[in-house]
């Protein structure tokens, strides 16, 4: 039980976190001839739960496996977060998101929503940067690709500007 509790709920050191990632990106290339990312794994899900959509991105050659590794990699990323909760003796679904929970009395209904919006509008970013802030960042980087550079770039500034918005407008100034 002790190397469940240092695996799935101990933080791990930064720098072991890099080192995983820093030779996940080569070996997913090497074994897999392919680029690590998220947001094609969510399209797996999108064409899992709307098989039969008209979207031209769903209907391409990329889902016509749909349970292939991605799908296994988004799976095990919800359940890795279940163990965590649960070897951490904390609840499965949680609401606690820090100061911005703290400082709102909002409904559960209204977090619910807020963060259903916040996953939708994630997905569209990461369709219409051609990948998620993942892939952009630890794999387009680490292979040079300017695309990827500037969409880190404005990732990482329009994050900061939205989360300075919400402080302000929402928070009331925290």
């Amino acid at each position: 039980m002790k190397i469940l509790q240092l695996i799935f709920v101990e933080p791990w050191p930064w720098w072991i976190g890099g080192i995983i990632i820093g030779l996940l990106v080569p070996a997913m290339y090497y074994f897999l001839n392919t680029a690590l990312g998220v947001s094609t794994g969510y399209g797996n899900i999108a064409k899992l739960i709307f098989p039969k959509t008209k979207l031209k991105w769903l209907n391409s050659d990329k889902f016509k496996d749909i349970f292939n590794w991605r799908f296994f990699f988004i799976l095990g990323i919800i359940i890795g977060g279940f163990i965590s909760a649960r070897l951490s003796g904390g609840r499965l679904l949680i609401i606690d998101m820090g100061i911005f929970t703290q400082s709102l009395n909002w409904p559960y209904i209204a977090y619910m929503g807020w963060f259903l919006l916040g996953g939708i509008l994630l997905g569209l970013g990461s369709r219409i940067a051609g990948g998620c802030t993942s892939g952009h960042s630890i794999h387009g980087i680490a292979n040079l690709h300017p695309s990827s550079m500037l969409s880190t770039f404005f990732f990482l500034l329009l994050g900061a500007i939205t989360v300075n918005l919400i402080r302000i407008f929402i928070l009331g100034g925290v």
